[in-house]
């Protein structure tokens, strides 16, 4: 029985195995594999070892279940947990950031995606769950041909994601695979246990393998012979659109989860004829009036023909001033454009899209994405320095639209303040805005990820920018909005860009325009907002107010640096430490938002999380304990108030396992009579012990052979009472040793096979 098993068990195995294959089409590449293959293995493996001991099918689904979380624990939080099993309280921390990572990916990225932390542990627990589902629906439960439900279910996710379904070599496999595991269940089932039915297996096995490649080639065939079939979701067809057009970039500028992710993810790569690397911009926000700022689509203003956008948006530039750059999108997608600013003419796009007068933005028309595109950016780039820029006068109040100069009137106090001790002295905008720059690049701010996080102001929102003011910890979103708000209040028109700071070059080169030019890639970890103020006669200039990010242009340098500010900060992350962000990126040094590991409230909740850990764990270890504790009171119950015939079946069914607990399991071909004889001589019973067993051994033998008695006691024979059931477990205990007392107590055999 158990070698028939393990054949089912490890088809299961095959069959999971098989269809995660599938999984290659959703995921970049094969690194992943593995961690799926282990642990499905750790699963089934787990539950075909108790079932191997005759556990009842509850704890072999319990112990399935238990290794799955004990295998993700291994595997995915094995720093936050005690022995790599028991998960700390920092184990939320990390399964809240595996949960955001995989939920980013799967928002921002087309498939097939990069297999960053939280997207292999998601699979690994789907992958998990569905093999302990498939083992315990085909073996448990005997029912092979359900356990194809969750093969499909697994088979379904990449079907419905992408393109043209999973294609031939992927369904297969699959469909190989659930053969594999019907026809293993029918060879368990045609078998009997005295080794019977042997030439019948053979042909069970061989009509199911045929029957299930009929089946398979016609599946594989029909599509290719009758019209109308290769638009189905197996084995090929048009992908299932589930979800709306996603975004590499979330436009409302909370960037924290994209600045977070270690990995990165939504790749992009880039060559340009600029002399230096460029902001990709995406959209701009400018109304700053809502507790989450969003971009503006402006439908009805937008205009098509991104071909020469910039000549119809009146863009005053010379022939020298131009640049080209070439943008392959790769895996990130969003209905906004990413482009150089300020774009002249875009050539090379699928799909239709329109752009903004206003802000140059480019927005798809009709939901597509920019995902898989190539395409070329004619873009201007003004001559700006500082002298330009510190003769330009105030703008006038009709110069430049209401939205980029209004606020709303309950703007935090400290907000005003600052702005107002800062820029009240100045009346130059240029001298304005870089007393603004200087003082958030200034030595009393800190660029943080967790501290807007730990300090609950992460994302947007003027309350947010209060909060950073007097926190004077943040990254990007809270320095670009900051500065962005103070230069209204100065009397200086300003916007929020929302992109990726210049990246970092690949080492590779691109042949465009006739030249070899050097290939820049950025990911999630380059998103970037930063201010763009507008100057009369110069237009909308950038600014770089966030320390330790991007690069701050030469007009926008400060004259003298204050001790320990950074002129020019280094693209990306290069030559930055990097922390380990297994579990999350580390505060930064001197940020205000310190963390809370140590204090009374975070220990305590540590030990609460420990301690009931272990409690389930050990419930886990002592359930057979506590079965075999309720079953043995169950009984004694139904024996007190049950009649003569059924009370003696009960006594002996609690004796009898009670005997088999403690190592004396009956004989298959052994009558009641028999066996209390040897058990009496093994166990060394005394006379009271005897005595006991001999009344429960006679009325249970009333009952089973004694059908004109009707089950009741002789005259003159005593009723045995569950004193005497109690006597003889008693006995039972004092025969053995303490090891083998303790054994069966917390590992009963009685559970584990029925006698």
């Amino acid at each position: 029985m158990d070698q028939r098993h393990l054949m089912v068990s490890l088809a299961a195995l095959v069959a999971v195995v098989l269809v995660s294959l599938s999984i290659h089409g959703i995921i970049d590449g094969w690194s992943w594999l593995p961690s799926v293959v282990f642990t499905a293995v750790a699963v089934l493996t787990a539950m075909a070892g108790v079932r191997s001991l005759h556990w009842p099918p509850v704890l072999i689904a319990g112990v399935g279940l238990l290794a799955l979380g004990g295998v993700l624990i291994w595997q995915f939080f094995r720093d936050q947990s005690f022995l790599g099993i028991v998960p700390r309280f920092e184990a939320r921390d990390r399964l809240a950031f595996l949960l955001g990572n995989a939920e980013a990916t799967v928002a921002s990225q087309l498939a097939p995606v990069v297999p960053g932390d939280g997207i292999v542990f998601i699979t690994c627990a789907t992958i998990g769950l569905i093999a302990w589902l498939i083992d315990t629906v085909a073996i448990t439960c005997r029912m092979p041909a359900t356990s194809g439900m969750p093969l499909l279910a697994a088979l379904s996710i990449p079907a419905v994601i992408i393109p043209d379904s999973i294609g031939l070599p992927a369904f297969t496999a699959a469909a190989a695979g659930y053969i594999f595991l019907l026809g293993s269940a029918q060879w368990r089932e045609s078998v009997d246990g005295q080794g019977q039915g042997v030439h019948s297996t053979v042909g069970y096995s061989a009509r199911a393998a045929s029957i299930g490649a009929a089946a398979l080639s016609l599946t594989l065939v029909l599509p290719a012979l009758i019209p109308g079939f290769t638009a189905g979701t197996f084995p090929q067809g048009a992908r299932l659109q589930m979800w709306a057009a996603a975004s590499g970039l979330d436009p409302s500028v909370t960037l924290g989860n994209s600045l977070r992710e270690p990995d990165g993810f939504g790749r992009i790569t880039y060559a340009t004829t600029a002399d230096e690397p460029l902001y990709l911009r995406l959209t701009t926000l400018e109304d700053f009036s809502g507790k989450r700022w969003q971009p503006d689509q402006r439908v009805d203003s937008r205009r098509s023909g991104i071909r020469e956008m910039g000549k119809n948006a009146g863009l005053p530039v010379r022939g020298e001033n131009l640049t080209t750059t070439w943008i392959d999108t790769r895996s990130f997608t969003s209905p906004w454009l990413l482009a150089p600013y300020a774009p002249m003419s875009i050539t090379g796009l699928n799909g239709r899209w329109t752009w903004d007068p206003r802000t140059l933005t480019v927005l798809s028309a009709t939901g597509e994405t920019a995902g898989r595109q190539r395409y070329e950016v004619t873009s201007s780039v003004p001559e700006l320095s500082r002298e330009l820029l510190a003769g330009v006068r105030p703008v006038e109040e009709d110069e430049i639209g209401a939205e980029f100069r209004s606020l709303p009137e309950d703007l935090p106090p400290v907000v005003r303040e600052t702005a107002v001790n800062l820029t009240s002295d100045l009346t130059n905008p240029y001298s304005k805005a870089m007393a603004i720059q200087n003082y958030l690049r200034g030595g009393d701010f800190t660029y943080s990820l967790q501290a807007p996080v730990e300090g609950n102001y992460d994302g947007t929102g003027l309350g947010v920018i209060g909060r950073f003011l007097n926190v004077k910890a943040g990254y990007c979103v809270q320095f670009a909005g900051t500065m962005a708000v103070m230069a209204r209040l100065a009397g200086i028109p300003s916007r929020v860009a929302v992109g990726y700071a210049p990246g970092a070059p690949t080492g590779n080169t691109v042949s465009a325009g006739g030249e070899e030019l050097a290939e820049f890639a950025v990911d999630s970890r380059d998103a970037h907002a930063w201010p763009e103020l507008y100057f009369r006669g110069a237009g909308w200039v950038r600014f770089e107010p966030t320390p330790s990010r991007g690069v701050v242009p030469d007009y926008a340098q400060p004259l003298a640096n204050p001790p320990g500010a950074t002129v020019e900060d280094e693209l990306g992350s290069e030559g930055l430490p990097v922390p380990d962000t297994r579990t999350g990126p580390a505060p930064a040094q001197g940020s205000s938002g310190g963390s809370t590991q140590g204090t009374p409230a975070q220990f305590w909740l540590d030990r609460t999380v420990t301690t009931a850990v272990v409690s389930v764990l050990l419930l886990l270890a002592s359930a057979p304990f506590l079965i075999r504790i309720i079953r043995a009171g169950g009984r004694k119950r139904r024996f007190r108030s049950s009649n003569p015939r059924q009370a003696a079946s009960l006594a002996w069914a609690e004796t009898s396992e009670s005997a088999v607990d403690h190592g004396y399991p009956p004989n298959p071909a052994e009558t009641p009579r028999a066996y209390t004889s040897r058990l009496i001589y093994q166990a060394r019973f005394k006379a009271q012990a005897t005595e006991s067993l001999t009344r429960l051994r006679h009325a249970y033998e009333i009952q089973m052979y004694s059908a004109a008695a009707n089950g009741h006691p002789a005259p003159g024979q005593a009723t045995p009472t569950w004193t005497d059931v109690q006597e003889v477990k008693k006995a039972l205990r004092g025969s053995n040793t303490l090891p083998a007392r303790l054994r069966a107590s917390l590992l009963p055999r009685s559970l584990r096979r029925r006698y």
